[in-house]
């Protein structure tokens, strides 16, 4: 079985004794890609990023100014997204977007940041992955009003059916974390039944939401075998046939890579 990590975050602390062997147990696991996420706002976190996907030929990796930190957005923090962008294992502008659930940041800020991102994802041609908390209809407007027209994945995806709905509706992706083995998670699985094959990601966002029966525990994206299981058996299809649409969703995303 060949498994699919579309967010997952390899340059955390969590991982700092033991990431190169985290890393193998991940493509032991049945992983064949996986997409680790950076923070500009970190020049470390810049630098472990580019090595892994370096050394490793199924790693790849995004970044983008996050909604949490839009205040601290800076000339010297966007040059470190552009000139990551640059490289060959760079396949996305994210994850960025709006946050209007915690609000570390002043809404009208966070969309400033925002837009300077759809910007930069236009200028390099690449998808734009969304981190969205209770702002998706905020965030399909402003899509639209930029006329944003490459690949779209909401990430770690919470909202709601409507909002599902509408984002299915425009052609964008929806990629799923360990949230969807939640019990209380309910909503989440309806919208699963939802979501076209040809517009779903499965991802862990490790090293966050472990998926049961692994709560407590640090994630790591082996566990995205968890999430993908759950997702085939909710939508009442092979977990073969899920992994083989996602890696067909996860292709067409590369084909826009530099």
């Amino acid at each position: 079985m060949e498994y699919t990590d579309f967010h997952c975050h390899l340059d955390s602390s969590d991982f700092d004794e033991n990431r190169e062997e985290i890393i193998e147990k991940i493509f032991s696991s049945g992983v064949t890609d996986l997409v680790s996420v950076a923070d500009p706002y970190e020049e470390n976190s810049h630098k472990i990023t580019e090595h892994i996907a370096e050394i490793n030929a199924d790693i790849y990796m995004m970044t983008a100014a996050h909604p949490h930190n839009a205040k601290d957005y800076s000339g010297i923090v966007e040059k470190r997204i552009l000139k990551f962008l640059e490289h060959k294992k760079s396949i996305g502008v994210g994850e960025a977007g709006l946050d209007f659930h915690y609000n570390f940041a002043p809404p009208d800020v966070q969309k400033k940041v925002f837009l300077r991102q759809i910007e930069i994802a236009k200028d390099t041609g690449k998808p734009l992955i969304i981190h969205s908390r209770e702002a998706e209809g905020e965030i399909i407007k402003i899509l639209e009003s930029t006329k944003f027209d490459l690949p779209v994945v909401f990430h770690c995806y919470t909202g709601n059916m409507g909002d599902a709905i509408e984002i299915i509706k425009r052609g964008f992706y929806i990629s799923i974390s360990g949230i969807v083995t939640f019990k209380k998670a309910e909503y989440l699985r309806e919208i699963v039944k939802m979501i076209p094959v040809n517009r779903i990601f499965s991802e862990t966002d490790s090293p966050y939401l472990s998926p049961e029966p692994l709560r407590g525990k640090t994630n790591d994206p082996s566990n995205v075998k968890i999430v993908a299981d759950r997702i085939a058996e909710i939508k009442g299809i092979s977990s073969g046939d899920l992994n083989s649409e996602i890696k067909q969703n996860f292709n067409s995303i590369m084909k826009l890579k530099n």
